[in-house]
């Protein structure tokens, strides 16, 4: 009785524990990211879905940044939430959505000062906290934040 209580459990421990819900879209990039802890430059995925975001950077075929947004910001095991990721990530703490908003490539801050081009469109926000340069084009992000020393561009690869 005993064994096939045993082996149930295992069986339900080790199908529950690995099944994950497969994301809706995944694009490759060079990526770059700078900023006052990290600087790294290579290939990656941005796997995404109606409510979560992957990126994944990787050298020699191994992981080397994973980026969870969900409902927290997770890099690796380490959780936060969106706002203090933020604050140690960019240097600021900017609105809760900014980091989804930025890697799914939409307008930030309420599309301030949005200028829309050919291929995209382009912002540039100056505070006293932030000088930020934000710019979308063909499916390539560039942000860069003069500021607070912050890096961030994402070059498709077809």
């Amino acid at each position: 009785m005993y064994k096939y209580f045993y082996l149930i459990f295992t069986l339900f421990l080790f199908v529950g524990c690995s099944y994950k819900t497969p994301y809706a879209s995944s694009q490759a990039y060079f990526a770059v990211i700078k900023n006052s802890k990290i600087a790294l430059a290579d290939t990656g995925f941005i796997k995404k879905d109606d409510n979560r975001l992957n990126l994944q950077l990787f050298s020699a075929s191994s992981p080397i940044f994973d980026l969870h947004v969900k409902d927290d910001v997770c890099i690796g095991y380490t959780c936060l939430s969106r706002e203090s990721f933020n604050s140690k990530f960019f240097g600021y703490k900017h609105y809760e959505d900014f980091v989804e908003e930025l890697f799914n490539m939409q307008p930030i801050y309420n599309e301030q000062n949005l200028v829309s081009t050919k291929d995209g469109f382009e912002q540039n926000i100056k505070t006293e906290n932030y000088d930020i340069v934000y710019k979308i084009e063909n499916q390539n992000l560039y942000f860069k934040d003069k500021k607070n020393k912050v890096l961030i561009k994402l070059k498709e690869l077809k």
